[in-house]
Order: structure tokens, then sequence, then C-alpha cells
């Protein structure tokens, strides 16, 4: 094999593919990039027992050929070129491949091709196209409320579920829970749940100034997912996911309306004297036209602020793990939302305003006002 391509492309490639792999690979080949040649590219593969990623490059293929090498070299060589013109030349006498541009010279062993497993394409049993906006928007709106604990990988990815007129993905930790649909017309029903390392995957693939379509194919317990020249394969998480409908209160007893930003300033500030660790806790006083947020730390000192609001019901104390509610503030388009509660202890809603789309449910902390 012996190529010729610019390296700012070759390093994109790989920066993409190597997220397949993980820090300690079930086997020594897995820490390798597989790459082919093509008609007038190159195709990179990388993967482990849980996904697999494919990036195609142009080049010009001067012999054809394949070759298996260390990611871990291969991309800390790539990335240090200033995007000039590279040759790369496998050498099987010597069992390596030699790197050269207009003044350097570089060689890295090669792996055994043998070894690396065909890329898992397949023919999906079916599939669904949507616009690279809409899944962004999804994704963005529900992979923060999952989980990163591995002992319960039920709730590390996020469930897919798709009918005729939308599709809803929803996300949880089991302490929060964030459900965004949107509308899909003449989708073909599926429902799954895909983990959300494919997810983030997915999205920062979808990073062109032009508009992309992306294809995902299912078949059994694996999706493949097409974003123009990437191709991302991965192991579903099997089980049934709760039903998330059931965790949403039929009716509030209190309501209030409040500014995004206003809030969002509000909590960054007074979490700063929040409990350290894990759970920064902030309290919530609603009454009347008045939200007073306050938080303590025995090492910092007191944090107390007020935010206007619109509320109805009675006045109620509650209290927040502060980054549950930055997240969802983060994650919203408008200028006001609607917290809706019934008690100090029972499942919040949030909402925004004049929106139905996009629901959070977080729970509150038992804790002593």
């Amino acid at each position: 094999m012996k190529i010729t391509c610019n390296s700012d492309a070759l390093n994109k490639a790989i920066q993409i593919v190597q997220k397949a792999i993980v820090s300690k690979p079930s086997t020594p080949i897995f820490s390798g990039i597989h790459i082919l040649t093509l008609e007038d590219k190159i195709e990179l593969q990388a993967m482990d027992l849980n996904m697999a990623i494919s990036c195609t490059t142009d080049a010009q293929i001067l012999e054809p050929g394949e070759i298996v090498v260390s990611a871990k070299y291969l991309s800390e060589l790539i990335r240090k070129f200033s995007g000039e013109e590279i040759t790369i030349e496998k050498n099987i006498a010597t069992k390596n491949i030699t790197i050269t541009s207009s003044a350097s010279e570089f060689k890295l062993l090669l792996m055994s091709e043998e070894d690396f497993p065909k890329f898992p394409l397949f023919d999906g049993d079916k599939s669904i196209e949507i616009s690279d906006d809409k899944i962004k928007d999804l994704i963005r709106k529900t992979i923060y409320a999952c989980s990163t604990d591995e002992s319960r990988p039920l709730f590390t990815g996020i469930l897919f579920d798709v009918n005729s007129d939308n599709i809803t993905c929803v996300g949880t930790n089991t302490h929060r829970l964030a459900i965004k649909s949107i509308a899909q017309e003449n989708a073909e029903p599926i429902s799954l749940i895909i983990p959300a390392k494919v997810l983030a995957e997915i999205a920062r693939n979808l990073n062109s100034d032009v508009p992309q379509t992306v294809k995902i194919s299912l078949l059994k317990n694996q999706i493949m997912v097409v974003i123009e020249n990437v191709i991302i394969v991965s192991r579903l998480i099997e089980g049934k996911f709760p039903d998330y409908r059931r965790v949403i209160p039929a009716k509030f007893a209190v309501t209030a309306k409040v500014k995004v930003k206003e809030l969002a300033g509000a909590v960054e500030r007074v979490s700063l004297f929040s409990s350290d660790g894990e759970y920064s806790i902030i309290k919530f006083n609603i009454n009347g036209n008045v939200m007073t947020l306050t938080s303590s730390n025995p090492a910092s000192g007191t944090g107390r602020e007020i935010v206007n609001c619109e509320s109805e019901g009675d006045n109620l104390n509650v209290a927040f793990n502060s980054q549950y509610v930055m997240d969802i503030l983060k994650n919203m388009e408008s200028e006001e939302v609607i917290f809706s509660l019934n008690t100090s202890l029972s499942p919040v809603c949030v909402k925004a305003l004049g929106d139905d789309s996009y629901t959070y449910i977080v729970t509150p902390v038992r804790v002593v006002f």
C-alpha cells in the first residue's frame, strides 16, 4: 500500500474513528486503526466489542492495500503535521509503514490485518431517516439526564421511541427525566435504547454547514448510523425501559413562572455556597411573586438570592441538586419556564412556556428547612 493525502484531512478522520477505541481494549488488535484503500479514497476503521466507527477521506492511491497501526502513535504523529501532504507506504519486509513529508520521515510498526475483524455492515430490518437538526436537538435535550453508572446499563442510554407521527427521546438516571418529542411523518414504528456514548458520537459528527440526513438502521440488537462519510455501528442496550409517562404527575398544586436567564444566574451564584461533592443542594422558597434561593456550607459561608416569579398556589419549600436545575435551564430555548409542583418531596415538572414538546422531571432532595 502506498498513498498520499492531506495530513489535516487524515487527522480529522483519525479523531472520528478512534472514539470507538476504549482505554483498555478487550484484545490488543482493537487498539489499532485499520486503513484500507478505495478508488480515490481511504477508509479508516476502529472498533471494540460494543461500537465500531468508519470514516472515508480523500487520498491519492499509488498502490492499493491495507494496514493496521497503533491508534495512539498514529494519532499523536499525524496531528503534529500542519496541513501538509504526506505519503504513507507499507513495508512488508520490515513490517512497518513509512510516513514522509517534504522534510521528515517516520516509521511505525504494523499490526496484523488478519486479526482485525471485518467491519460489521448490515442491511437493517427497519430504518429511519431524520434531518441533522432534529436528531441533534433530540440528543442535546435528553443526553445530560442519562446515568453514567455502568452497573445500571439500562439508564446509560436514551430511549428512542418512534411512531408514525413523532419521535420521542427519553433520558433518565432515576433522579431526573428528560423527554423531548419532534414531529416525524410516515416513520416506521421503532423502540430501542441507544447508548449515550453512541449518541454523543452522532452529535459530534453533525457539524456540517450543509444540511445532512442521518439514516439509522436496526437489525436485532444492533444499529447502524450513516452520516455522510461516517458509519457508526453499535450494540443496543437490552432490557425494558421504565414507563416514563407514569412519572409525570397528572395535576399540580403550585406553579411558578420565572425567567430562564435570571434563574440560571441566581442558581450559579448561590450554588457556590452549597455543599461540596456530587450533591450541591440549593433550597427554593416559592411565595407569591418571589422565589428565594438559599444555600449554606460550613466551610465557605451562605448564599441567598431573590428572583421575581409569577406563582399560583400555596407557599412551598423545596430543595434541588443545583446541577440538575442548571442542566435544564441551559437547554431551554424559551425566555421563561414553568415549574409545576405538589409537595416538597414529589416530582417537579419543568417546561418551557408554551411548549409541550419538552418535559423535564426532577426529584427534590429531602432536607430540613
